[in-house]
């Protein structure tokens, strides 16, 4: 990791100078620079979009009978790897148009069939892309024996200091999202399950989803399944999100799912002696340090969304699902999103024309693995010795995606030192 202490404290003239009066008064260069000294390498690629996965839709024809539902997979339901549903949907008038999300360097996908009672008949694959299927029993297979598939899962890596840079552990918040149908037979409501896994900040930030591209009009409600929030019962007046409803109007017209007002507090119930919350960092490290770190359980949380129409719900994929953290910088409040979603402002008030989000480095991940293991504190991702030409870190390969994005783009995948992981 590059530090820099005297530009750090450029870095933070030219953002005190960016929430001024003028915004010319915000210098570009410098501020590019101060990141571009902190980030882990010198050559990121200008190009990058900072994205794993890729989403079509696929429209699926049947005249059989017995064929009453269809799950798009990302994996064989017969074969040896574990195949999660990232999408599914009743055939209606024999046919299912269906939107689906998955890992950018998957070709091939699955289609399974299931009867009324929900059984499996047999399973095709496809290639990304096709647009449509008639879909006979015939086409079906069957193995040995069938791996049940699971919901859909994404983990959500953040920074919560934008815009000013930090160490770039992508572990000041880590999500775990999944999405589903609880009733495939009711095509207008899909699950989010949402679960908390660490929180290695040392500020106190609040989180929301926005269902980004779906209007606040396009939904009818959104339940926690279990009625309490992953905060239930916080004791201080809130400053991040002072409304306390479960949806809510983003300034654009988008549907928004308030989480919580404090990471730390949704953890743990932890607060000091002045009855403020105590800010630790928690689940980042495996050694516990009196106000440093501590090791909590996570907390899931299901958002129950029911929209008014059931073509949109049948086209909510992960594109649609933009968590964001929201923290004060310099007397304001800022929201860090994922990168396609960078310049946009939910709940929060900056001036979006003199923010500096207009630069290739993304201060989010999103991973299209379930289980992906997140670094441990203070650790990066992976790093570059440009003089040695030396790459070190638990993902060495996320050096090599971020130098070229079109390269190594199942990095992820790829564990080299797990004693640098939590």
């Amino acid at each position: 990791m590059k530090i820099n202490k005297m530009t750090i404290a450029v870095a933070a003239f030219a953002l005190t100078a960016m929430t001024g009066c003028k915004k010319d008064q915000f210098d570009q260069k410098v501020y590019q620079g101060s990141v571009d000294t902190q980030f882990m390498i010198d050559n990121a690629d200008p190009d990058h979009d900072w994205c794993l996965t890729k989403s079509d839709t696929i429209t699926i024809n049947t005249s059989e009978e017995k064929i009453y539902s269809v799950q798009v997979l990302t994996a064989n339901p017969y074969g040896t790897t574990k195949p999660e549903i990232a999408a599914e949907g009743v055939c209606y008038g024999n046919h299912a148009t269906l939107a689906y999300t998955i890992p950018i360097t998957q070709s091939t996908v699955y289609i399974a069939a299931l009867d009324n009672e929900g059984s499996y008949l047999g399973a095709m694959p496809f290639q990304y892309g096709t647009e449509q299927i008639d879909l006979l029993s015939s086409l079906l297979t069957k193995g040995s024996s069938l791996t049940s598939p699971i919901a859909q899962t994404f983990t959500y890596l953040y920074e919560s200091t934008f815009p000013s840079p930090d160490d770039f552990d992508y572990n000041d918040m880590v999500l775990r999202i999944s999405k589903s149908m609880p009733n495939p037979g009711n095509a207008y409501i899909v699950d989010l399950t949402v679960t908390l896994d660490a929180c290695g900040a040392g500020e106190l930030y609040a989180a929301a989803i926005q269902l980004a591209g779906i209007p606040y009009s396009a939904i009818s409600k959104v339940e926690i399944v279990g009625g309490k929030a992953m905060d239930e019962g916080y004791p201080i007046d809130p400053m991040f999100i002072t409304n306390k409803s479960t949806l809510q109007r983003g300034h654009n017209g988008n549907a928004v799912i308030r989480l919580f007002e404090c990471a730390q507090y949704a953890l743990a119930r932890n607060t000091d002696e002045w009855g403020d919350i105590a800010v630790i960092r928690y689940n980042t490290s495996h050694e516990v340090a009196e106000n440093y770190s501590a090791i909590v359980d996570p907390v899931t949380r299901t958002y129950r969304i029911t929209f008014n129409s059931s073509e949109v719900a049948r086209n909510f994929c992960f594109d649609h699902i933009d968590p964001f953290i929201i923290h004060e910088y310099n007397t304001g409040y800022w929201e860090v999103h994922t990168f396609p979603h960078r310049f946009e402002m939910l709940i929060s008030d900056m001036d979006t024309n003199i923010r500096a989000y207009d630069y290739p480095i993304s201060w989010s991940l999103v991973i299209p693995k379930s289980d992906f293991r997140y670094c441990r504190q203070g650790i990066s991702l992976s790093s570059f010795n440009s003089t040695t030409g030396e790459i070190f870190g638990p993902y060495t390969g996320f050096t090599t995606w971020m130098q070229n994005h079109t390269q190594a783009r199942n990095w992820y995948e790829t564990l080299n030192v797990p004693s640098l992981v939590y």
